[in-house]
């Protein structure tokens, strides 16, 4: 009877996150919440902290602010659209808020040089010379189980994959043409370590039902640029910090609403570490 309650738990809490990922511009309460995970109020916070780390009110904030910090880096908004883009009913609640986490206002934030000249990072990109492919998707639905965690975390990204693909095999959905595929949900650059979201995923043709800590997930379909890494998973964040500071505002094309995503094309325990292949899809216009 524990472990039933424990995964129903688990799969409740995996609904209010998918649900709080993608409505952050709305009003989002503790009652809402408690409604949406079928769970009581009383005792819905209290399991959300154990789950996740952090109440839910902290984990909301958060996420408002990191994701209006990757919005002000990688577009022209005004801080007004922004606000309204993240839940902030105006743009001066918005700024004391930002600056109450970042300590830096978003003004001071936009120019790219100050803040990772301020975080000591700068130094690390390397410009890269890139040449996307743009293609056009099909909608995707995928299978997930998430890590919180530092990105690229061996232990528990190892862990994870392992109890993802047994469940796939359980569920007799991993064939030849299964897609491996990564959702990584922050800017490591923006947000602490420990608290990076990655949705570690297979593809699935088949309906199956949310279990325990396996949950759903759609990319709708659209047009993609696709960047190409040939080497080491490290490689990544050098790669989108040329896409999003180089290559994007230097191109015709704009960040569309869509989930950016990395697909695996080979075993990384099968080959070299140079020979590994990902490609990054970022949704564009």
């Amino acid at each position: 009877m524990k472990e039933i309650t424990h995964n129903e738990y688990h799969k409740s809490i995996n609904k209010t996150v998918d649900y709080i990922n993608d409505n952050l511009k709305k009003s989002i309460n503790l009652k809402s919440l408690a409604r949406i995970s079928n769970i009581s109020e009383f005792h819905f916070h209290r399991l959300f902290k154990a789950f996740i780390g952090e109440t839910i009110g902290s984990y909301i904030t958060r996420q408002r602010i990191e994701k209006s910090a990757q919005i002000i880096q990688t577009s022209n908004r005004t801080l007004s659209e922004i606000a309204e883009k993240v839940g902030y009913q105006t743009s001066y609640s918005l700024s004391k808020a930002f600056k109450k986490h970042f300590g830096i206002s978003p003004t001071a934030f936009r120019n790219i040089e100050t803040f990772f000249s301020s975080k000591s990072t700068i130094s690390k990109f390397k410009p890269l010379n890139l040449n996307p492919e743009i293609i056009n998707i099909d909608k995707k639905e995928l299978v997930y189980i998430r890590i919180i965690s530092k990105y690229g975390s061996e232990k528990d990204y190892d862990v994870a994959w392992g109890k993802l693909i047994e469940f796939g095999k359980e569920q007799n959905i991993i064939s030849p043409k299964t897609e491996y595929i990564g959702l990584s949900f922050d800017n490591p650059n923006i947000t602490k370590s420990d608290k990076c979201r990655f949705y570690a995923c297979i593809s699935s043709d088949k309906i199956i039902e949310p279990y325990s800590e396996f949950g759903l997930k759609t990319i709708k379909k659209g047009k993609f640029a696709v960047f190409k890494l040939k080497g080491c998973y490290s490689e990544l964040n050098n790669l989108y910090h040329s896409i999003y500071f180089d290559w994007l505002p230097n191109s015709t094309f704009k960040l569309r609403d869509n989930i950016p995503f990395e697909k695996y094309l080979n075993n990384p325990n099968k080959v070299n570490a140079s020979e590994i292949l990902t490609e990054i899809f970022i949704p564009i216009n």
